[in-house]
């Protein structure tokens, strides 16, 4: 029984790893405006949801671990983006990227997601920075996990926070926040605003 489950779950992540290569480009929510071009322009900030997707396994994982860091949000999906909370995320995205040590656990059985760890890898520093975050204030509605794929064919995974500036990337490969569209990630899947559990295709 636990052997079926550990290969179903090796299973899952091979299959989630395999959908990351093959996506589309990714399109933007659309939050209408005074013109077309405005409209336009705004729609490029944020990231549209498609049809819901599987659930990560090793996020599954997590959260029977951790139930905490996934329970439901009702909160705002947006926060403000003013010169003291850009100041925020650069603090915390900077802070926990050198708080953990980079280590590519892909090699392992399973993937194991952990909260501020000595060393780890991308997952573990998105969900560092949620909770850093969300113990800050910031809404968990407005925080959310997405799975992209590198330019080099990587699987990855960065913490999206919606902000009136748009979409904003908090990454474990650099201190800069950038738009969800600078990144030159190619993007996969999203985390729902008011239901971490449930994933979106982007």
């Amino acid at each position: 029984m636990e052997r079926s489950r550990k290969i179903t779950g090796i299973a899952c992540i091979a299959m989630l790893i395999a959908s990351v290569c093959s996506t589309q480009p990714a399109y933007s929510f659309g939050l209408g405006g005074a013109t077309r071009n405005q409209s336009k322009s705004t729609e490029l900030l944020f990231i549209r949801e498609k049809r819901r997707s599987i659930e990560p396994f090793a996020h599954v994982v997590f959260c029977t671990q951790s139930p905490g860091e996934c329970a439901a949000s009702s909160g705002p999906d947006r926060v403000d983006l003013t010169i003291d909370k850009k100041r925020e995320l650069m603090s915390v995205n900077r802070e926990v990227n050198r708080q953990i040590n980079p280590r590519n656990d892909s090699a392992e059985a399973i993937d194991v997601w952990s909260l501020a760890p000595r060393s780890g890898d991308c997952e573990d520093y998105a969900i560092t920075k949620r909770h850093a975050l969300i113990q800050q204030g910031w809404p968990a509605s407005a925080l959310r996990l997405a799975v992209a794929q590198t330019s080099w064919g990587e699987g990855h995974l960065v913490l999206i926070v919606r902000t009136s500036k748009g979409d904003m990337v908090l990454d474990n490969r650099t201190d800069a926040i950038r738009n969800w569209r600078k990144t030159g990630l190619r993007w996969h899947m999203i985390q729902s605003a008011g239901n971490p559990r449930i994933w979106f295709n982007i």
